[in-house]
C-alpha cells in the first residue's frame, strides 16, 4: 500500500511538473554535406547532413545530440555527436548518414523537380519539454545550407529552407503523464532538387519506343504486295516497344501515376495498333476491290499521315509537362 501511495504520488508530481514548466526553446540549423542516389523506384535518398542544436541549460542529464532522430529515414548512422556547455546554452553537434523517404512525384519525369524533406525530432522529449525553432542569427546567414562541393549526380540544388512544426502522434505511449496523443516540436529540412539532362534521358529511356514507331513507319511505305516482311516489321515494332516498357518500369517505382513516359508510349502502342489495322484493310481492299498500286498509294499516305500525328501528339506531351514541372 505504500508503495502504491508513493507510485501514485511520483506520477501526479511529473504531471504537475511538466504541466508547469514552460518548454525548452532550442534554435536548429543544418548543414547538407552530401547528397546521393535519388532513387525513383525506391522513393528514397541518400544524405550526410550535420545538425546544430543550441538549447537552454537544462537539469536532467539529457543530451540534444543523443536524443535527436530522423523520425523518416528508412536507415540512418549517427556518426558523431557532441554536446558542450557554453554561456549561451548547451550546444550539440550530430553527423548523420542515412538513406530517406520521400514522396517523390514522377508525373513529369524526366522533366521532374522536387522537394526532398528530413524530418528531425527529439526522441525523448515531447512538445511538453522541447520546442524547436529555426536558427536565424541576426547576420543574416539561413539556417540550412549546402556544401560548396555538393553536386549530386543528374541534378541540381535549388531553394533550401528549415521550418519548424507541431506533429501529434494517435498515442501516449503509456506515458502516465500524458492523457492525450502525443505531439512533437518537429524541424523538416526543405532541400529543393531539378534534373538535369532531361531531353538526353527522354530520348535514351524511350530510343526503343522511338525505334519502333520508325519501323513501323517504313514498314507500311512498302509495295502492298510484299505483305510477310511488311506485317513482320509491323509486329517486331509493338514488340519492341512493348520489350521497352520493361525498361521504364525498371527505373519508376510500381503504382505511380500515368506520367509523360507512360502516356508517349501508350500513344505509340495505340498508333501500332491502328496503323497495324489500317494496313490488313489496305491488303483486304487490294485483294478484293482496289489495284496493288493505288492501295500502296494510300497506304504511303496513311504512314506519312500516322508518323506525323504521333510526332505531333508526344511533342505536345513533352511540352505540358515541362510546362507544369
Amino acid at each position: 500500500m505504500p508503495l502504491a501511495v508513493w507510485s501514485l504520488g511520483h506520477v501526479l508530481a511529473l504531471t504537475l511538473m511538466t504541466e508547469g514548466a514552460a518548454p525548452a526553446e532550442t534554435r536548429i540549423g543544418g548543414f547538407v554535406q552530401s547528397l546521393a542516389d535519388v532513387s525513383e523506384a525506391q522513393r528514397r535518398f541518400d544524405v550526410t547532413f550535420w545538425v546544430w542544436l543550441l538549447s537552454p541549460a537544462q537539469d536532467g542529464g539529457i543530451d540534444p545530440a543523443r536524443t535527436i532522430e530522423i523520425t523518416n529515414a528508412a536507415t540512418s548512422d549517427r556518426q558523431y555527436a557532441v554536446t558542450t556547455s557554453t554561456p549561451a546554452g548547451l550546444y550539440s553537434q550530430v553527423k548523420f548518414r542515412a538513406s530517406v523517404r520521400a514522396k517523390l512525384d514522377v508525373r513529369h519525369f524526366p522533366f521532374d523537380r522536387h522537394t526532398l524533406e528530413i524530418h528531425l525530432e527529439d526522441a525523448e522529449r515531447d512538445a511538453r519539454s522541447v520546442v524547436f525553432v529555426p536558427d536565424a542569427p541576426p547576420n543574416g546567414r539561413a539556417p540550412l545550407a549546402v556544401s560548396q562541393d555538393l553536386d549530386p549526380q543528374d541534378w541540381t540544388i535549388g531553394a533550401l529552407s528549415l521550418t519548424t512544426e507541431r506533429h501529434s502522434e494517435p498515442t501516449n505511449y503509456g506515458d502516465p503523464t500524458q492523457p492525450l496523443d502525443s505531439e512533437y516540436s518537429r524541424a523538416v529540412l526543405h532541400i529543393e532538387i531539378a534534373r538535369k539532362h532531361s531531353l538526353r534521358i527522354l530520348l535514351t529511356l524511350l530510343l526503343g519506343t522511338f525505334m519502333s514507331a520508325i519501323v513501323a513507319f517504313f514498314a507500311v511505305l512498302l509495295p502492298i504486295q510484299q505483305s510477310p516482311p511488311r506485317y513482320t516489321l509491323l509486329s517486331s515494332a509493338l514488340f519492341v516497344c512493348i520489350a521497352n516498357r520493361l525498361l521504364v518500369d525498371a527505373r519508376l517505382p510500381a503504382g505511380s501515376s500515368l506520367g509523360l513516359v507512360d502516356q508517349m508510349q501508350l500513344v505509340t502502342i495505340t498508333g501500332l495498333l491502328l496503323l497495324t489495322g489500317a494496313s490488313l484493310a489496305l491488303t483486304n481492299l487490294a485483294e478484293k476491290r482496289w489495284t496493288p498500286a493505288r492501295a500502296t498509294q494510300w497506304s504511303q499516305r496513311v504512314g506519312f499521315a500516322w508518323i506525323a500525328a504521333v510526332l505531333v501528339i508526344e511533342l505536345a506531351l513533352v511540352l505540358a509537362h515541362r510546362a507544369a514541372a
